[in-house]
């Protein structure tokens, strides 16, 4: 049975898209992946990985038109949720996956949207998630990891660069690791490595 790993957060631009699409990326080196697009009006996902590069690892669908037959073939499923997401609905995306990562980035109004979206994982006592630190800056990231780790919301040890050259990797729908003229592509790529080495630890 696939693996189930779930993007999600009540705020939206926090890098949900970004993570989703990396994660796939580099779990596709591991086994057969599939990632899942649920925002129906904007499908960033999909469109980021209907570029020709010939270096993708994964394939890419609607979450709408998704089935159990076509996803039996998959080792993994990535599942790259809409924006501002209900508590409720991150409470019940949980229950359906393996892992949910929550990524959020180390500014004050990504912090307070990230205090609203872990309330109802609390209070429901789900246990099978990470916040994921991304778009980092300085030594905000570290700051954010050890203040959450000491309020025993569980955080991944790898926190992700900030880079400008994600944007233009949409753009030109190719992975951070195929931006060969920018080193600091490279190196979010590098951090995107470490994030699923975490994320195979949680799912085995």
């Amino acid at each position: 049975m696939a693996k189930i790993i779930s993007i999600g957060n009540m705020k939206g631009s926090v890098g949900k898209t970004t993570t989703a699409v990396h994660l796939a990326q580099q779990l596709g080196k591991k086994g057969k992946t599939l990632l899942l697009d649920a925002d129906e009006e904007l499908q960033c996902a999909v469109f980021w990985r209907e570029g020709e590069y010939e270096g993708w690892t994964f394939d890419a669908a609607m979450f709408k038109s998704a089935t159990p037959e076509s996803m039996a073939p998959y080792q993994y499923l990535v599942i790259d949720t809409k924006g501002n997401e209900q508590g409720s609905d991150l409470v019940s995306l949980a229950g359906d996956s393996d892992l949910l990562v929550i990524p959020t980035k180390p500014d004050g109004l990504s912090a307070t949207g990230l205090v609203r979206t872990l309330r109802p994982l609390i209070e429901a006592g789900v246990q099978n998630y990470r916040v994921l630190i991304v778009a980092n800056e300085g030594g905000r990231g570290d700051e954010l990891r050890e203040a959450l780790a000491e309020d025993g919301i569980p955080v991944m040890t790898t926190i992700v660069r900030k880079s400008t050259a994600v944007g233009d990797a949409a753009e030109r729908q190719i992975p951070l690791e195929a931006y060969t003229n920018n080193r600091y592509a490279k190196l979010v790529a590098v951090d995107y490595a470490s994030v699923t080495r975490e994320v195979l630890n949680h799912v085995g």
